[in-house]
């Protein structure tokens, strides 16, 4: 009511009521609106029309100011003013009366919906640890992590939790003191601990939530349960984590992480299966996790993340020359990931997926915005998408948008405290365009010392080297760059490489490799 008053006969937006009132506080429409109405109910009558709706938007509050009491003194000094005075007394006084209890019924509300408690000061950081396999088939590895991924993604899609990346989280198998210093020193306030067993179809999943500060357990549960219930057992695992953590779903929120995937346990296990040999992203590995996601679509025609990760190992086979036919992997990368976002457009995987090989398309204004809109609608899914930021950080260099490039890429490395190699390249790429290049070499340095094999990040290497002047060091870099097959040419480096479209920036990159010593 006061913001309202504040900013009487203004428009007061939604979102400026919303992070006014509930500061650091995640919380839906509904509030909002009940307070709305219980203010208008407290006016009363017509007065309750003075602060009125304005669609799609927010509120603008209309009511008469009150005048303080300078304004009543002049007014009675005035002759023939006495009668009026008078006969505004009560109705400045049912004024004051209602506005008051307005804001004492705002008051009640907060608490009502705080349960008797301040807005909640600290953020919610999580870090989910790689659940401890403790089958006796060292084998099902990939079923422990594999929950514990899922756990992780499920939380990630809550906007009032932040949650550790999976390489920040999923190296660290310790002591458990160790491991909460760890975790604390990345700035989590709790942890998520497990371990499963399984034994034919008889499954044990034991799960806690640790509350980092004291060490005591918030929550914790052991499931003795068939391998069929697993879906009800990892619903039952999220629902808990929420509820001890005070969380308050979205609707949208609730619907997102109602959503499995499949409803068929074996499908999931496949899946499972085939995320274990991809990590690899060697040619064994993406070629047997082709096959296990092929044959959980062939339990379950419509799983959406069994076609966004077969678009994937696509995309790496083309890229890479792994399959009998770089064009048809090509083909297939593309038709597979636009059944996954036409099957479930609010998976965030599959918007990724698809923003990613859109972006390595081509030239087109159109592939570029089709790369654009999909990566945007990950992070939107999932705010704490911290690959979705790394990559879209690059498509932004693409359209020159220097500045908004530097802002994704920040996002990124503030969510995944552990980043991989292409991160660094990405932030180099993005200081390169700024000709901040000793920046840019220490970011292409670190991203090679990650990925020796990265051969991209050489060739970018070699250029912000030849823009300091250490000519030596860049040529050194084309050489090895040029071993591990990257182009020839200047020319052909631009071939390969669509996603900067730029004249200016094009003119920049390929300056570099001239003095690099890599020929036009």
């Amino acid at each position: 009511m006061c913001l309202l008053a504040q900013n009487r006969g203004k428009l007061v937006t939604k979102e400026s009521l919303m992070r006014e009132v509930w500061p650091d506080t995640h919380v839906t429409d509904d509030s909002l609106v009940q307070c709305i109405s219980e203010i208008r109910r407290a006016l009363g009558g017509e007065d309750a029309k003075r602060l009125a709706t304005v669609p799609k938007q927010g509120y603008r509050l209309t009511a008469t100011p009150v005048p303080d009491n300078a304004s009543l003194t002049a007014a009675s000094a005035v002759p023939g003013q006495e009668h009026n005075r008078r006969r505004l007394g009560p109705r400045m006084i049912a004024a004051i009366v209602a506005w008051v209890a307005a804001l004492f019924l705002v008051v009640v509300a907060a608490t009502f919906l705080f349960n008797g408690e301040a807005a909640p000061q600290e953020t919610l950081t999580i870090a989910v640890l790689p659940f401890e396999n403790l089958s006796s088939d060292p084998e099902q590895d990939y079923l422990s992590s594999g929950l514990a991924e899922d756990l992780l993604t499920d939380l990630s899609r809550i906007g009032a939790i932040k949650v550790l990346s999976r390489n920040t989280t999923f190296g660290l198998r310790n002591s458990p003191e160790a491991v909460s210093e760890t975790m604390k020193d990345f700035g989590a306030t709790h942890m998520v601990d497990g371990s499963v067993q399984r034994e034919g179809e008889q499954i044990r999943i034991s799960v806690q939530l640790v509350q980092l500060m004291t060490g005591s357990n918030v929550w914790a549960q052991r499931y003795d349960r068939q391998l069929g219930d697993l879906f009800d057992i990892q619903d039952d695992v999220r629902s808990k984590i929420v509820d001890a953590l005070s969380v308050r779903l979205r609707p949208q929120e609730q619907e997102r992480l109602m959503s499995t995937g499949t409803s068929d346990v074996s499908a999931y296990d496949l899946l499972l299966r085939g995320r274990h040999f991809e990590a690899s992203l060697d040619r064994p590995g993406v070629t047997r996790a082709i096959s296990l996601y092929r044959r959980a679509l062939d339990v379950d025609p419509g799983y959406t993340e069994a076609y966004a990760r077969l678009a994937n190992m696509y995309d790496f086979s083309s890229r890479f020359g792994w399959g009998e036919s770089a064009e048809a992997d090509r083909v297939l990368a593309i038709e597979m990931a636009e059944r996954a976002v036409r099957l479930d457009p609010d998976n965030p995987f599959a918007r990724w997926t698809m923003g990613r090989i859109m972006s390595r398309l081509g030239r087109t204004p159109s592939s570029r915005d089709r790369a654009m809109q999909e990566l945007r609608a990950a992070i939107e899914i999932d705010p704490n998408y911290a690959d979705a930021y790394g990559f879209i950080s690059l498509v932004y260099v693409g359209g020159a948008q220097i500045e908004e490039a530097r802002q994704a890429i920040g996002t990124a490395f503030d969510l995944n405290q552990t980043p991989p190699y292409w991160y660094y390249q990405n932030r180099g790429i993005v200081s390169y365009f700024e000709e901040a290049y000793a920046l840019a070499v220490k970011d292409f340095l670190r991203a090679v010392e990650m990925s020796p094999t990265a051969a991209f990040s050489r060739l970018w290497l070699a250029a912000a080297y030849a823009m300091t002047g250490d000519v030596d060091a860049a040529e050194w870099e084309i050489e090895e760059a040029q071993m591990l097959g990257e182009p020839q040419t200047v020319t052909d480096v631009l071939k390969a490489n669509p996603i900067i479209q730029d004249p200016e920036f094009q003119n920049a990159y390929r300056s570099g490799l001239a003095k690099a010593g890599l020929p036009e």
